[in-house]
């Protein structure tokens, strides 16, 4: 599976697909972060939004090897022309 997923609830170790199968969490989070990790290329991550329970969700974009100024004004882009979410309050 190579899907993002939201955070999942404290303590909870394993996310179930709707194929059935079920993964760590961890092997799950890391999945999608592993290849700037594993190779040093540049990555940013940017809040984007709230799911429909309320929960963050983040945007990660990968660079090129040496790009990180790039990256960051893509980053610094695209905060520029998005509202700021707050998530309400009951």
């Amino acid at each position: 599976m190579s899907r993002p997923v939201a955070i999942v609830e404290a303590g909870q170790e394993t996310i179930t697909w709707a194929d059935g199968t079920t993964e760590a969490v961890s092997d799950t989070y890391v999945r999608l972060s592993s290849p700037a990790n594993i190779t040093g290329i540049p990555a940013l991550s940017l809040p984007v939004g709230h799911d429909a329970a309320g929960l963050p969700i983040g945007m990660q974009l990968l660079g090129t090897p040496l790009s990180e100024d790039v990256l960051l004004r893509v980053g610094h882009a695209y905060e520029k022309t998005q509202p700021v979410r707050e998530l309400a309050r009951a």
